[in-house]
């Protein structure tokens, strides 16, 4: 009987997201047809990879990105739009699956990532065509699955394509796993080289020049931008950005976030471990735009893990409802109109780092604190520190 329930409530949430999720999404693939320019212009001009524009937007990854967009570049628009839509869908599944362990039911693993469909981070990811979900994926399996070989080469990789994940190096140096981080390292080194062998010009532009200009990526006060830079910018008005206290804070956050991903990992809680490393790197990142968080996923269900039972659904039903209402979009946006937000709307258009706070400062309260019970939506449990 209570598997009939869980099954009628995972296709009514099914149902829900298939009627919903597409009167939400917008953008029309976007940023995919813009990695499909990079993945074109290598078969073309390989050296004219950081001049082309689609519609006026320039191809903003690593060489090595473009090498892994050649595939979609070679398929029909229509094809290329499915199949990456469809190892999307894919990647989220594995991210709920990693994250919330092998316990989890199969009709609660359908619910939740239908569900989960509508978090304005993973919409806009879908609605983009971005490559963030495929990263978190990678990036979970990579360090929670610490009996494959070779770990870290998938983080090396996914450094290559987007420069973020290599925060995750931050990690594996902590907690002393040297083995993973020469792994990783060789593997981003891999990468760099494989940039260099096929856009020489385009591989030196991009490291010596491209890869600081963070105004090629966007305006960094809008807000879809939740960094702490974007903040600052925000609050102060100086669309240069945050400037000497903004340094102050990427210190500080890469401090204390390091010290609390070393403390979380030698403890067992190898997801949270990894969640705060994540939000080490979208705090510290100049630009961290809305889809980049689609870390809040795996960082939910950590502060889930360590809270009980009623507790744990107060603060599920909190925290998967901000990401699914997106409150950063309330104030006036867009065309710098977010340097004039009054003192409330700077709440809620900061929402998303707010929540980030809470959600550390919960995990730091409640780390100790054994679990209150065997709930379905839990996370992997806490298991001894991975061999290093």
């Amino acid at each position: 009987m209570r598997s009939r329930v869980w099954w009628g409530l995972a296709v009514g949430v099914c149902v829900v997201a298939g009627v919903v999720v597409p009167l939400l999404l917008r953008h029309s693939l976007v940023d995919l047809k813009v990695y499909r320019v990079g993945g074109e212009t290598l078969l073309g001009d390989a050296a004219g990879l950081y001049e082309v524009r689609l519609a006026g937007l320039p191809f903003t990854y690593p060489p090595f990105a473009a090498v892994v967009m050649v595939p979609f570049a070679l398929l029909p628009w229509g094809v290329a739009a499915v199949v990456w839509s469809v190892v999307s869908f894919v990647s989220l599944v594995v991210v709920w699956r990693l994250s919330a362990g092998k316990g989890l039911a199969s009709p609660v693993l359908l619910a939740v990532v239908a569900g989960s469909l509508l978090l304005e981070p993973v919409r806009e990811t879908f609605g983009f065509g971005q490559v963030n979900l495929m990263l978190c994926a990678l990036i979970l399996y990579d360090v929670l699955d610490t009996k494959h070989s070779r770990r870290g080469i998938w983080v090396g990789l996914a450094a290559g394509v987007k420069l973020t994940p290599l925060v995750f190096f931050g990690l594996l140096l902590v907690t002393r796993q040297w083995k993973a981080l020469a792994y990783a390292s060789a593997a981003f080194a891999g990468t760099v080289l494989v940039g260099f062998a096929v856009t020489p010009k385009g591989a030196t532009e991009y490291w010596t020049s491209l890869v600081a200009e963070t105004t090629r990526i966007g305006g960094l006060a809008f807000s879809s931008n939740q960094s702490w830079n974007a903040f600052l910018v925000r609050l102060t008005g100086d669309l240069d950005g945050g400037g000497p206290v903004w340094l102050v804070l990427v210190a500080l956050t890469v401090g204390g976030g390091l010290w609390l991903t070393w403390k979380l990992w030698n403890q067992g809680e190898q997801l949270a471990a990894v969640s705060t490393t994540a939000l080490i790197g979208l705090l510290c990142s100049p630009v961290s735009w809305s889809h980049h968080w689609v870390w809040a996923i795996p960082l939910g269900l950590s502060v889930m893990s360590v809270l009980p039972k009623n507790p744990k659904l107060v603060f599920a039903a909190g925290w998967f409802g901000l990401f699914a209402i997106a409150p950063i979009w309330w104030p006036p946006n867009h065309y710098n109109r977010e340097l004039d937000w009054s003192f409330p709307e700077q709440f809620t258009g900061n929402a998303y780092l707010i929540a980030a706070m809470v959600a550390i400062v919960m995990l730091i309260a409640h780390r100790r604190r054994p679990l209150a019970d065997a709930d379905p939506l839990r996370t992997p449990g806490r298991t001894a520190p991975a061999p290093r």
